[in-house]
């Protein structure tokens, strides 16, 4: 069975948990490709038996520029995929965004994971949220779960898979959920800032127009940034000169409101006991 596991990573969480599931699926025997979402095309969907979709949760929801690429891919009638996800707040819909798309180009979504990742995104009340995730124990649940596809699979069973994270394949109707939902483009560039550059620190070196997922960032000769940016902060938290910065202001309180530990232990997902910070 040939296997793609295809995902975006900013900073390694979602990655670590993509290369987990690939060493199970090579060590069954199946020909198995991890690939990064800058690199992919659409024939690694279309060529492969079995599809993994991966990505980081962003604003309780998966990455806008994901979800247009997977909207925009061709047939997938007859292949199996299944959908993870790294968290360092409340998921909300970020499994279902990734699903969602697949199953309307016909692939039969199995089911979907999701891991805490250590929260690298810059506002201040978020930043360093699960330290050190995913840790041995998260990589161990992937393997776990990629081991249950494969079972799922060779079984012939229909329908998804019982180790699916529930509510991964349906919308729901959480506080999370709402906010996912609404948090459009648009409305994130309207309330957070918009990075701006020192230009005696930047030295033109190109590395944030390298590496912007949805290539907002043009030299000209210094960075500018084109009203696409949807606010991964990515150049910011990356840029090896330290060139970029952001006033966060209302916007660190409005982001704390939404998703402070005990709002997110009330509506989100947050267990007794975990340790968030």
């Amino acid at each position: 069975m040939k296997t793609n596991i295809i995902c975006f990573s900013q900073t390694g969480n979602t990655r670590k948990i993509a290369k987990a599931m690939a060493g199970v699926f090579t060590d069954a025997g199946h020909d198995t490709r991890t690939i990064g979402f800058t690199k992919i095309q659409p024939s690694d969907f279309t060529g492969a038996d079995l599809i993994g979709a991966g990505a980081p949760c962003f604003e309780s929801q998966a990455p806008s520029h994901v979800r247009e690429y997977l909207r925009d891919l061709p047939d997938l009638t007859g292949k199996k995929a299944f959908v993870f996800s790294t968290s360092g707040g409340a998921p909300g819909n970020v499994l279902y965004d990734l699903a969602k798309p697949l199953m309307k180009k016909g692939a039969d979504v199995i089911g979907g994971f999701l891991s805490r990742g250590t929260c690298f995104y810059p506002v201040p009340c978020l930043k360093g949220r699960f330290p050190e995730r995913p840790d041995a124990r998260d990589l161990e649940k992937a393997e776990e779960f990629a081991g249950a596809v494969l079972e799922h699979l060779s079984s012939g069973a229909s329908g998804p898979m019982p180790e699916s994270r529930p509510g991964a394949l349906k919308h729901g109707a959480g506080f999370y959920n709402i906010v996912g939902a609404v948090m459009n483009d648009p409305l994130v560039r309207f309330l957070m800032p918009k990075p701006k550059v020192d230009v005696e620190k930047c030295t033109e070196c190109r590395w944030c127009t390298a590496e912007c997922p949805t290539g907002s960032i043009r030299l000209n000769p210094k960075p500018e940034i084109a009203k696409t940016c949807f606010r991964c902060y990515r150049c910011l938290t990356g840029c090896p000169e330290e060139a970029l910065s952001v006033t966060w202001g209302i916007s660190n309180f409005m982001v704390w409101t939404l998703y402070s530990q005990t709002f997110e232990r009330w509506l989100g997902d947050i267990q007794k006991g975990e340790r968030v910070y």
